[in-house]
């Protein structure tokens, strides 16, 4: 059986929520209060291993929003807060909590995944973008600070292992970026794991990518190991047409092609494709998963340029 299918079998994923991850880094604001990453002390092993748990992954557990952060015209950082200031977050890489809530006397859930690290202490951040027509996105952008909100988790969606495939090849439109820098970050800052890592990622002009500057450090910091590309529907203006270095278009298979490793053969499980993206996304590059949330037949662009279900996985 592939390592996608085995994955696929061992968890269900509920949903696409919307944050990233670095271990050993500290989400801070640089000139122009875009988004950096510096790096800090991560929590210590024998701090963490007696740490209670911050979240049940079979009971919703009330979190106090202790801090919003604006970062950019759409989306804002928010920081929750554990009752038990010595608590830690539980999750592993890739995982993602449930946020529920009250909207109009019924109950709305939602996934999410925190920008904390495993083992991160007291607290969980998150990035959040605010849909016109989300009704959870739309309810934690109205929150003020000291309001509390219902979190379960975690929820886990790859059981990732290091040196498990000698080339990842990471396929993102706009919000489903947040499996794949779980992804990317669990590979770099293990410096015994040897795996390379390509990302291409999608969105409709330069203002809607997230978390663009730690992407961007990673790839100076690690060019050996990372290579990072970035593709938009349209370049709004002469001034981003000048400064834009990256692809304009939306994804056919030359530009995958031209800039992620394709399979040497039928079934080559020395590399694995992972996508995540809004449906009409999934559906042009792997083909959605199917209702039951399992992985499905490969369609799409990846069948197309010989890639399986075995060396396929969607989130």
């Amino acid at each position: 059986m592939s390592a996608a299918a085995r994955a696929s079998r061992k968890w269900i994923w509920i949903g696409a929520g919307l944050a990233v991850a670095g271990a050993g880094y500290l989400l801070t604001y640089g000139p122009g209060k875009k988004m950096v990453l510096e790096t800090k002390q991560s929590t210590g092993q024998s701090q963490a291993a007696s740490a209670p748990d911050g979240l049940d992954p079979n009971a919703f557990r009330p979190l106090k929003l202790s801090n919003i952060k604006k970062y950019n015209h759409n989306t804002n950082i928010f920081t929750f807060t554990f009752d038990d200031p010595k608590a830690k977050y539980n999750g592993k890489t890739a995982s993602c909590v449930v946020f529920k809530t009250n909207v109009n006397g019924k109950d709305e859930i939602r996934p999410y995944t925190p920008i904390s690290r495993p083992n991160t202490i007291g607290e969980l951040e998150f990035v959040i973008k605010n849909y016109p027509q989300g009704l959870m996105s739309k309810h934690v952008h109205e929150m003020k600070k000291g309001d509390t909100i219902e979190i379960k988790g975690p929820i886990p969606k790859y059981p990732y292992e290091a040196n498990k495939f000698e080339k990842l090849a990471l396929i993102a439109g706009g919000t489903g970026i947040t499996p794949m820098v779980q992804m990317i970050e669990e590979v770099l800052l293990n410096p015994d794991d040897k795996t390379k890592v390509t990302l291409l990622f999608a969105n409709t002009t330069t203002d809607d990518i997230l978390l663009k500057e730690s992407l961007d450090k990673l790839a100076q910091k690690y060019p050996d190991r990372f290579q990072l590309h970035y593709t938009v529907d349209k370049l709004t203006d002469d001034k981003a047409k000048k400064a834009w270095k990256g692809e304009v278009g939306y994804i056919n298979a030359d530009m995958l092609k031209k800039l992620l490793p394709m399979p040497a053969k039928k079934d080559d499980e020395s590399l694995l494709a992972m996508i995540c993206g809004p449906p009409g996304f999934m559906k042009l590059i792997s083909g959605e998963k199917t209702k039951d949330y399992k992985q499905g037949e490969l369609t799409g662009l990846l069948k197309k340029l010989g890639f399986t279900e075995k060396n396929a996985f969607k989130f």
